[in-house]
C-alpha cells in the first residue's frame, strides 16, 4: 500500500504524442520512476504518462487533498518546454527532463497545495518543474540522451486542463477538471 499520494497533469494524446515524437529516435528503455522506491523493479511500475507534478502529500491526507482540489477553478494550463536538463536525483542517479519558461499558473496552483500541506520540497517558489524523460545512475548514458534529443529538440507547447491524483508511483485515485 502506498503511503504517498501525488497530484500530476494529466495530457490528452495529441499532447503526449509531441513527448513521443521527441523521444523516437531513443532506443533505450527508459524510466521514469526514482531510485529508492523499488530498485529491482522499477522499469516495471513505471506506468505513469509523461507528466508535471504538481505536488505530492502523505497518504493520510487524501481526504481533504481531494477535498482541496475539488475547489480548484482555473483555466486550461499553457506550458512552454524550452530545455532539455539534467539534474541530480536520489541515490546517486540523474534526472533527464524537460524544462519550462516560468509559468505563473502551475505555481498558483501548486501554490494552493503548499500554504494547506506545507512541504519545503514544492515551494512553489523553488521547485524547478519539469518533466523526466529518464533517470538512471549512469552519467554517460543520461548525457548521450540528451545531445540526441537536442539533436531535434525546439521549444514547443503543452496544454493540460485535467490533473489526476494517484497513489505513488502509479495506481490511479482520480481525474480532476481544473475548471469544476
Amino acid at each position: 500500500m502506498s503511503r504517498r499520494i501525488t497530484l500530476i497533469s494529466s495530457l490528452e494524446q495529441s499532447e503526449l504524442k509531441k513527448i513521443d515524437k521527441l523521444m523516437s529516435d531513443i532506443k533505450l528503455k527508459t524510466c521514469k520512476v526514482p531510485y529508492g522506491i523499488d530498485d529491482e523493479h522499477r522499469y516495471g511500475i513505471d506506468n505513469l504518462p509523461y507528466h508535471f507534478t504538481i505536488f505530492a502529500t502523505n497518504k493520510e491526507n487524501q481526504d481533504e487533498f481531494i477535498d482541496l482540489i475539488k475547489t480548484v477553478n482555473i483555466d486550461k494550463i499553457k506550458l512552454k518546454i524550452n530545455k532539455v536538463e539534467i539534474m541530480n536525483g536520489k541515490y546517486d542517479s540523474y534526472v533527464l527532463y524537460l524544462g519550462i519558461e516560468d509559468n505563473q499558473d502551475l505555481k498558483e496552483l501548486q501554490k494552493l497545495f503548499y500554504c494547506k500541506f506545507p512541504k519545503e520540497h514544492y515551494n512553489p517558489e523553488n521547485f524547478i518543474f519539469h518533466m523526466t524523460l529518464h533517470i538512471d545512475k549512469d552519467y554517460e548514458i543520461i548525457k548521450t540522451l540528451q545531445s540526441k534529443i537536442l539533436e531535434k529538440f525546439e521549444p514547443f507547447y503543452l496544454e493540460f486542463d485535467e490533473i489526476v491524483l494517484y497513489n505513488y508511483p502509479g495506481e490511479e485515485i482520480s481525474k480532476f477538471s481544473l475548471s469544476n
